[in-house]
């Protein structure tokens, strides 16, 4: 047999010609500017137009949805006569509810006025535990409450659920050793909340010396619940209540101390 004759099992079978003769045909059948007609581009003119058509007002038999209210940027437009035009907008929108207004004890004014006696926290917390602040702390309009250490969970609780305070963020726990800076207590554990509905922030402080058990905040915020074991492996702070106080980042067999202690 020469190289060129073909073997039987690569000849082509009656099926499989039949199936090509049928695709030759159908391709053959549609013209060449089929496929343009099937999917028409959009005319430019007309989208241009359709645009710059006014949204409707969403009226009942009108297509199309609701006007969007203006945000503080288009209501207030920034010039070089009014550059802060945008954020004056911005106060009369919060000025909705009462949290911005000149001169009002819960507007954003009062948390950082010098005098922090006005401050809301201060004064609420005052009117509420009356011998639970310890001191009272402003750095760069940042105020820092001392509380009592037994005291902390429900405090946390109270500014949580205060209606005009809502402190309803949990951001961090963590801890600070003042070993070396003032005799007792030795730890500060640091509480940083944050109000989601003003906008403010408040950082919590309570003293306590090695071996002193700290009220756990899970019950509040699930989210302390890791924050809680972290301070726990490197300090040794434990937070009572808790609902699974072991170490977190080193192994749970270590047995060479806490390593941000100052003494490590």
């Amino acid at each position: 047999m020469s190289d060129d004759a073909q073997r039987p099992e690569d000849q082509p079978s009656s099926d499989q010609a039949e199936r090509s003769a049928r695709k030759d045909e159908a391709a053959k059948s549609i013209s060449p500017d089929a496929a343009e007609r099937s999917a028409p581009s959009a005319d430019p003119q007309q989208v241009a137009e359709t645009v710059a058509q006014p949204e409707s007002s969403g009226q009942p038999g009108q297509p199309g949805g609701g006007a969007t209210e203006p945000t503080a940027v288009q209501e207030g437009e920034t010039s070089a006569a009014a550059p802060l035009a945008n954020l004056d907008a911005m106060e009369r929108r919060l000025d909705r509810t009462g949290i911005t207004s000149g001169g009002d004890q819960w507007g954003r004014a009062a948390y950082t006025d010098p005098d922090l006696s006005k401050h809301p926290v201060v004064r609420e917390l005052r009117a509420q535990f009356p011998d639970t602040i310890q001191d009272v702390v402003r750095f760069r309009d940042e105020t820092t409450i001392h509380v009592r250490r037994q005291d902390l969970q429900d405090v946390c609780a109270f500014l949580r659920a205060h209606e005009r305070i809502s402190l309803n963020a949990l951001t961090d726990i963590t801890a600070v050793d003042m070993l070396r800076l003032r005799t007792e207590p030795r730890f500060d554990v640091v509480v940083q909340l944050y109000s989601l509905t003003n906008r403010t922030r408040l950082r919590l402080k309570a003293g306590c010396n090695d071996g002193e058990p700290v009220p756990s905040l899970v019950p509040l915020w699930n989210g302390a619940n890791w924050l809680e074991r972290e301070t726990y492996d490197m300090f040794g702070i434990v937070f009572e209540g808790h609902p699974n106080l072991r170490r977190m980042l080193l192994p749970e067999d270590w047995d060479e101390g806490h390593p941000l202690r100052k003494d490590y």
